[in-house]
């Protein structure tokens, strides 16, 4: 967009099996940003919302950040696009965990607006934001304007992220093991493509400047072809790198919180033989 950020813009090599060896997406050529598809982010007011509404308007994506109210959302958007940045700090259960920490940034390019949560539905990708069991009673409410309009729908929710104030309890162990697979059954839309990725990403490190951490940008993807291509593009344009995982079967294997000894060595295998570098919290 041009616009500069207190921060330096980090700028990484096109890499890709039709590009160069290592386990990231092809960068696919940039757009316009006429032609991006428009984001509409559920839980925008939280704090991965925040920062990631900031990180996507600078990389030149047309931004709604939503909320139950459109005051509540306006406000931040305001203090954003005044150049403010956006600071707050956490308090009651979850305070510890991380504040709101989006630098001042000149915004002035940045296409960016508030809405409450009807208004998700206009986008062309719709975010889950929320935590995941605020996550589908929103999208239940949107359901009958978005089904047979080929939305794409990226999932970050992480039904088994546990939190302090008890959201992130798991899933029933007779179901799907995937908080995306629940909601594209729920939806039953098969116009609608699904995608999830920042399963693992802390939004203290996401800046709009790209990742606070440099030495680890790359984030995991999966799901179905159409929205993976989407959210390849846009991790690329706000600085960070893809590595897709497979189609949305592989989603219970990606799920944020899950962790187990193989998992932590298949990562570090990853690292060692590939050179991933996944921003897993720092």
């Amino acid at each position: 967009t041009g616009a500069a950020c207190v921060e330096q813009r980090f700028e990484y090599p096109v890499m890709g099996k039709s590009d160069a060896p290592g386990p990231w997406a092809s960068r696919p050529a940039d757009r316009p940003r006429d032609e991006l598809p428009k984001i509409s982010v559920i839980g925008g007011t939280g704090r991965m919302g925040v920062h990631l509404c900031a990180a996507w308007a600078e990389a030149g994506y047309t931004v709604t950040m939503c909320s139950r109210s459109k005051g509540k959302a306006q406000e931040i958007v305001n203090e954003l696009l005044a150049g403010k940045g956006y600071q707050r700090r956490v308090t009651g259960l979850n305070a510890g965990q991380g504040d709101y920490c989006v630098p001042p940034c000149d915004a002035k390019d940045w296409r960016l607006k508030a809405g409450d949560n009807g208004t998700a539905a206009e986008a062309d990708l719709i975010v889950l934001g929320t935590m995941y069991e605020k996550a589908w009673p929103i999208l239940e409410e949107i359901a009958p304007i978005i089904r047979g309009k080929g939305k794409k729908i990226l999932d970050m929710t992480n039904p088994f992220m546990a939190r302090p104030d008890g959201f992130g309890a798991g899933l029933p162990k007779e179901g799907p093991q995937a908080g995306i697979l629940i909601h594209k059954s729920r939806l039953d839309d098969p116009t609608c493509q699904w995608v999830g990725a920042y399963k693992h990403v802390l939004w203290t490190l996401i800046l709009p400047t790209g990742p606070k951490n440099p030495g680890r940008p790359d984030i995991e993807v999966f799901g179905d072809p159409g929205a993976v291509s989407d959210v390849v593009e846009l991790i690329y344009r706000h600085g960070w790198r893809p590595i897709v995982r497979g189609a949305l079967e592989v989603a219970p294997d990606y799920e944020g919180g899950k962790i187990s000894f193989g998992k932590l060595w298949h990562n570090i295998r990853k690292e060692c033989m590939q050179g991933e570098k996944l921003s897993v919290g720092w």
